[in-house]
């Protein structure tokens, strides 16, 4: 069944992207984004299978992710995102939509800890030119993020332990990084874990 309210398409900056087919309401559902449920051990073998990115899925859980579709996984990032993820999968809008306007969401709402990075090529006028992170958010984006309810569940959990100090990588992080050290070995981003080892 073809899907009216999004629509991919090729973007003018970046490959692929999704594009709303109407207009769209603030606060509104965009989609659930979907894709197979798989653990961290799951996720382990497929990157080191070479299967899966290590930016692919999305996390939903401590120790639960979702192996995007193919819409859930060509919607892409934005510093300055027109929707945010809530609940465990959500997709909703920050602000009204116009048919035609690009879907895009910030990637580092969504990504626990870890030393995970990406470029920026979103344009926006207040591009971060690199992605990382929940951590690395700006304090005012943050607070904006949550004042929209634009933290899934378990994150919102995730980060009260951030603020009250209690916070540690958890194991499965560790050994998915180590894991990942073998199929990545050299790089630097993986390999380097200073202000996450506590």
């Amino acid at each position: 069944m073809k899907n009216k309210k999004l629509v991919i398409k090729q973007t003018r900056k970046y490959g692929k992207g999704v594009f709303a087919g109407e207009d769209i309401k603030k606060g509104k559902v965009v989609r659930e984004l979907s894709g197979e449920r798989m653990t961290i051990d799951d996720f382990i073998r497929k990157v080191n299978s070479g299967k899966e990115n290590i930016n692919d899925p999305l996390q939903i859980g401590r120790r639960t992710y979702i192996d995007y579709d193919e819409l859930s996984r060509t919607i892409n990032h934005s510093c300055d995102p027109n929707c945010g993820i809530r609940k465990v999968k959500e997709l909703f809008a920050l602000r009204d939509i116009k048919k035609g306007e690009q879907i895009t969401y910030d990637y580092s709402s969504i990504i626990a800890p870890t030393v995970w990075q990406m470029k920026c090529k979103c344009g926006s006028k207040n591009c971060r030119k690199i992605i990382k992170d929940v951590l690395s958010l700006p304090k005012k984006q943050r607070e904006k993020y949550q004042k929209l309810g634009a933290f899934q569940t378990y994150m919102k959990v995730l980060l009260k332990e951030v603020d009250a100090g209690t916070y540690k990588t958890p194991k499965y992080e560790i050994r998915l990084l180590e894991s990942l050290n073998k199929r990545y070995e050299g790089d630097t981003k993986i390999n380097k874990r200073s202000r996450l080892s506590s």
